[in-house]
């Protein structure tokens, strides 16, 4: 028998971007947490069911912040854009990349005055490089960098060498590859994995931090469940040979348990651009869970699916009328 009453609890996500003296904004006025500067009502293209995973690029001119947009209907993470002049004031733009598997995490970055993107691809078997053709917009697939169902891949360049992170899905644990070019062949680290069956730091949250002679990764805290806390770690080895870190800042974001709240159940990505004031722009998100009817949920989802052929149609309408029967 259905049960008509059963609930669900789903993951809301906003974005909050801030200014701030120094790269970890536990520091910074609480006030500054307050208001979402980025929600799923902002997106005007496609239906979304939350905004999650910013990462921040400049210009020179303008600020611009991607971040991954879950689309109600295809039910698949998309990539979209929105832009600043001040870093104070955002307008949403658009989905500027989509697939048809599940994007988010999208770690843009420059190299060479070209701008490049490595998203989260783990649902196709692979990570990819993509270049824009025509900042922020137009971006092609440029380069399949690793095989596997990694997550969160964040890519840095120190010591004369290209790094990247890379999670498992499960987020228990974290793998290291090196290259000497970007598009170059990339190299498994030999300690790999460099953190082993760890929830607490083996799942990456946004762009590495040199600042000061010292490197800086940004990790999601997976306990006692998903999306709960952002924590900070210093790296003290790195070399083809070594790896080594150490914890620096064990609770940096955290969600505010408070009702109403747009960040009440927990924080999991943090993002950093250096700006001409040598202070800097961080971008955050953060989640509230909202309990919903599992029956209803299901039901929307069902009618604003779109619909590939007369015959799934056929054969999805079919099983719903089934369902309904057994209702009476």
């Amino acid at each position: 028998m259905l049960n008509l009453n059963k609930k669900i609890e789903l993951a809301v996500w906003s974005i909050k971007i801030i200014e701030s003296d120094t790269i970890f904004p536990k520091r910074a006025n609480p006030l500054d947490l307050t208001y979402p500067t980025l929600q799923c009502t902002d997106v005007t293209d496609v239906e979304a069911e939350f905004v999650a995973d910013p990462f921040v690029v400049s210009d020179g001119s303008k600020y611009y912040v991607f971040f991954e947009v879950l689309n109600k209907h295809s039910e698949r993470g998309e990539i979209a854009v929105a832009v600043s002049t001040d870093g104070e004031q955002w307008h949403y733009d658009r989905v500027v990349l989509k697939e048809s598997f599940h994007l988010s995490y999208p770690n843009v970055f420059t190299y060479e005055n070209d701008y490049y993107m490595l998203p989260e691809s783990a649902e196709a078997g692979g990570v990819f490089l993509y270049k824009s053709m025509q900042f922020p917009y137009n971006w092609e697939r440029k380069r399949q960098l690793l095989s596997g169902s990694f997550v969160d891949p964040t890519l840095f360049y120190h010591d004369q060498k290209w790094w990247m992170f890379v999670g498992s899905k499960d987020g228990r644990n974290l793998y290291l590859f090196y290259a000497d070019r970007m598009d170059g062949e990339w190299v498994e680290h030999p300690c790999n994995p460099i953190i082993k069956n760890d929830l607490h730091i083996s799942r990456p949250a946004g762009k590495v931090v040199c600042q000061d002679g010292e490197i800086y990764r940004f990790t999601q805290d997976g306990v006692p469940s998903y999306g709960k806390m952002v924590r900070a770690v210093r790296i003290t080895k790195l070399s083809e040979t070594e790896y080594a870190e150490e914890a620096v800042e064990p609770g940096l974001l955290t969600g505010s348990g408070q009702q109403g709240s747009w960040r009440k159940d927990g924080m999991h990505h943090i993002d950093h651009l250096r700006t001409k004031d040598n202070k800097w722009m961080i971008a955050v998100d953060g989640h509230f869970l909202k309990e919903q009817n599992y029956l209803a949920w299901k039901t929307k989802r069902f009618v604003n699916r779109p619909f590939y052929s007369s015959y799934k149609l056929s054969r999805n309408i079919i099983k719903k009328l089934q369902l309904i029967a057994q209702l009476w």
